[in-house]
């Protein structure tokens, strides 16, 4: 990872920039040839499936694996010291600190940590209602999941990184922390990078939504516009040989029917397939951003 010095941190929020990053593990390309740019408190959704490479992203970002290629730089220009102590990463599985107490983990987290803010720390405890006697491996799956927030944003970090960190936890301790996550963004302005499979967490989250597939970024779409901008249009009556010139983000059959997934106006792509299938039948259905994003996923895959 590239970094550069800088003597001042008078702004909150980071950017970061990624380009041209590139990770193997054997015959595996992790990351092959990725770019992403952060703007200063922006907040992005990364999407892809299992083994896209999202979680080797994070782990290049914090420097846990080292680049084959490529470079990673913040805004404003810090060394990798400094720019990890102002970084806040929540894993998908807290893997340390089990034979601690809550408390003792906490406090061997403030030590380590330069930035460590006591009363926010207090605060995240309050409101994720951590019991500090209870030991880490005791804990249940949605109680680790909120230490690990603790562990990972008691120093007000202007980066945020979370890879999948709610992945399997309790309704409660979900709501918790999505409303933990907002109030975060809200007051302290900072940048968050957000891998999840759970897309109604990103709709409430994020600006954007990156899909990675293979190691690559692939696309980048608005999240109000994926959340509101999707359409599935059925078209019946087409013959066997008819396939779409027009842009659609998907195309498959299914029982007898062709099956579009189309961006913004669906209109133009209407009057394409009556120009020339006059018979043509359409059904509109208005897509959740959960079905947008699997089309957007089976396309990835089709042309992959």
């Amino acid at each position: 990872m590239t970094t550069h010095d800088t003597t001042t941190s008078s702004v909150s929020a980071l950017g970061l920039e990624c380009r041209d990053l590139a990770l193997s593990f054997g015959r595996v390309r992790a990351l092959d040839g990725f770019n992403l740019t952060l703007t200063a408190g922006e907040a992005v959704g990364i999407v892809g499936r299992n083994g896209a490479g999202k979680s080797t992203l994070f782990r290049a970002i914090i420097g846990a694996e080292s680049l084959e290629r490529g470079t990673i730089l913040s805004t404003p220009s810090l060394t990798r010291l400094h720019l990890l102590a102002r970084t806040g990463f929540v894993p998908d599985t807290l893997s340390a600190y089990d034979w601690m107490s809550v408390g003792e983990s906490i406090a061997y987290v403030a030590a380590l940590q330069p930035n460590f803010d006591a009363a926010w720390s207090r605060e995240l405890q309050a409101l994720l209602e951590l019991d500090l006697d209870v030991r880490v491996r005791d804990l249940s799956r949605g109680m680790q999941a909120r230490l690990a927030f603790v562990l990972g944003l008691s120093h007000k970090p202007d980066l945020v990184l979370l890879d999948e960190p709610l992945l399997g936890v309790d309704a409660v301790t979900h709501d918790a922390v999505l409303e933990m996550l907002a109030r975060m963004r809200a007051t302290h302005q900072c940048t968050m990078l957000i891998a999840s499979h759970q897309l109604g967490d990103l709709a409430r989250l994020t600006d954007r939504v990156v899909f990675m597939d293979r190691g690559r970024d692939v696309s980048s779409i608005n999240t109000d516009e994926l959340a509101s901008g999707s359409t599935r249009l059925i078209v019946r009556g087409l013959s066997l040989e008819w396939k779409p010139n027009f842009d659609r983000i998907h195309f498959r059959r299914q029982d007898g029917a062709c099956v579009l997934t189309l961006q913004g106006d669906v209109e133009p792509a209407i009057k394409a397939i009556l120009a020339n299938e006059p018979r043509a039948q359409f059904e509109r259905v208005a897509l959740s951003i959960n079905e947008a994003c699997a089309d957007r996923l089976r396309a990835m895959e089709d042309r992959s």
